[in-house]
């Protein structure tokens, strides 16, 4: 997955990727280090530089918005998560070591017309 960095002011499409997008892909990350990687909360809340309550909350599902909630069931939003989710534990990056791969999936989502221009 390659770089595609935003350019000058932040657009309304990277609003909606903190709000929504990066929630969403914590949450499902979190999901897969602890179900397929057998990581515990704390471990994962270090790697996603959230908090342990965090990380509890998204096991819990009681943490998100409708519109989290909408990029959870994302196909393309899912397929990242996984390959993040391994790329995390297996080379032991975090989070925002990735940041590339987030303006990556913002600029698939947009062209799939899940974000606003």
């Amino acid at each position: 997955m390659g770089y595609n960095y935003c350019s000058g002011a932040m657009a309304i499409h990277c609003e909606s990727m903190v709000k929504y997008v990066v929630p969403a892909l914590r949450m499902l990350i979190s999901r897969h280090l602890i179900e397929n990687y057998n990581l515990n909360q704390v471990e994962v809340a270090k790697l996603l530089h959230v908090t342990q309550p965090s990380v509890s909350n998204y096991m819990g599902r009681r943490k998100g918005s409708a519109k989290i909630r909408r990029f959870l069931n994302n196909a393309i939003v899912n397929e990242y998560a996984t390959d993040l989710a391994r790329r995390i534990f297996e080379q032991g990056l975090s989070i925002k070591d990735l940041s590339g791969d987030l303006c990556d999936l913002c600029t698939k989502l947009r062209k799939s017309g899940y974000l606003a221009e």
